[in-house]
């Protein structure tokens, strides 16, 4: 007979699972709305891609922490102060290293070696629509050249490669503190973590892509607000909506 308290866990789960799916669809939109009214819906477009280059690193990585995982735990089976697990038997060297740099890295390189290519066919569009206006917020061809090739070259593939396997390691290390903080709330792995299971490697990807601007701020564009919102924002809405529409059709048992 099947366990009441994880039945009820699991009813539980799924409505916060389509709550949050709603609200992160509705925030989504807001951003949009936002954005478009400050300064003009192109910003937003923008936006969005600037994000989504900036970011993709760590998607990669973070699906390929998985793909290459297994071996020996990082914790070595040991317990914290709690007496709960450091990070559990998921989390292990192999993943946490040969993620980004068999995955990660050489995908993303890959991906933007294209964009370097097709660079000269991109900018005189950028020029056009910032030539007429269409831009407030990012005006400046240089912003979509960082984000695209990461600046001129030859020095922008140096600044191109240091970015990537910095988001790349942030998004692994982000995955690692997630995994300690659900062990903290004593949250069994393969139960959801609501925000912290979508955010953990987002935001450390960001934390390590903005380290390099400290220290040469020439080189490297630093933090900017309007995208980290947006991240904050698309990353959970990608995770969480999917999820949820995969299990109401019925691809998925759970939504998470």
């Amino acid at each position: 007979m099947p366990d009441e308290r994880l039945i009820e866990s699991d009813k539980r789960e799924k409505k916060i699972a389509k709550i949050l799916a709603v609200c992160f669809a509705l925030l989504f939109l807001a951003d949009f709305m936002i954005v478009s009214f400050i300064f003009s819906w192109a910003d937003w477009v923008a936006t969005l891609i600037f994000s989504l280059l900036l970011i993709v690193p760590a998607y990669i990585s973070n699906a390929g922490m998985v793909l290459v995982g297994g071996g020996k735990p990082i914790d070595n089976r040991k317990m914290f102060m709690d007496g709960r697990r450091l990070f559990g038997d998921h989390k292990t060297w192999k993943g946490l290293i040969l993620g980004p740099l068999f995955i990660g890295i050489p995908i993303s390189l890959g991906i933007f070696i294209l964009f370097i290519i097709l660079w000269p066919f991109i900018t005189p569009i950028v020029e056009a629509a910032a030539s007429i206006g269409q831009y407030q917020l990012y005006s400046e061809v240089s912003y979509y050249q960082y984000y695209f090739t990461g600046g001129s070259l030859p020095i922008g593939v140096l600044v191109l490669i240091i970015r990537i396997v910095m988001i790349s390691f942030g998004a692994s290390f982000g995955d690692l503190i997630g995994s300690f903080l659900k062990r903290r709330f004593n949250i069994e792995s393969g139960r959801p973590f609501w925000i912290v299971d979508q955010l953990d490697f987002a935001v450390f990807s960001f934390i390590f892509a903005s380290i390099p601007s400290f220290f040469f701020p020439n080189l490297f564009l630093g933090p900017d607000l309007n995208i980290f919102i947006f991240l904050m924002i698309l990353t959970p809405s990608v995770s969480i909506i999917a999820n949820t529409i995969a299990y109401i059709i019925g691809v998925k048992d759970v939504p998470w």
